[in-house]
């Protein structure tokens, strides 16, 4: 949806391992991901449990993955929409619009006890399994409650120029004039 539209769908994502090292290097790492050719991108948090179920030193935080998610989203929606397709932008974006291929809430696998009244649901679809600790929660909970509450309101005026068969780029447009 923020990608290109009109995309060979045979285009493989690039698939980038964000750990606790490179998410401290947001900017510099997406700037990388603006050359020519690259269309998809797809972030990965890598979630590693020790054997006392404890995050490995190399495993992203909550507080990391928020703050490298919103660094890459401070440069895509001011430089980016429909050019270079986050599939985790693409997907919060798709659930703002309401979309008939969003998540199916009934899809969604087993959620700790925090999730079913979680405002965030619908946006997360309780996480990868993987990312769970012994109570069921992601440990990327509080990293995506916290993107997708900072980058509400440009996913609105998204929607919102979607919703009026207008291009989201026009927000870029926006942005610019502030």
């Amino acid at each position: 949806m923020t990608g290109n539209e009109n995309k060979d769908v045979s285009e493989e994502a690039y698939q980038i391992v964000v750990n606790r090292e490179n998410s401290q290097q947001a900017q510099e790492l997406y700037r990388n991901l603006q050359q020519p050719g690259i269309r998809v991108v797809r972030f990965i948090p890598h979630i590693e449990f020790d054997k006392h179920g404890h995050l490995t030193a190399e495993s992203v935080t909550a507080e990391g993955w928020r703050r490298f998610l919103n660094a890459v989203f401070a440069i895509w929606v001011r430089e980016d929409v429909n050019r270079i397709s986050i599939q985790l932008f693409d997907k919060i974006l798709t659930q703002w619009c309401g979309r008939a291929d969003a998540v199916n809430l009934q899809d969604i696998s087993p959620v700790g006890a925090d999730c079913p009244g979680c405002s965030v649901l619908r946006f997360c679809a309780g996480e990868c399994l993987k990312h769970r600790d012994s109570s069921g929660k992601s440990v990327l909970c509080a990293g995506y409650k916290a993107f997708i509450s900072d980058s509400s309101p440009y996913m609105r005026v998204m929607r919102d120029l979607i919703k009026q068969h207008r291009s989201p780029m026009e927000l870029m447009a926006m942005l610019r004039q502030r």
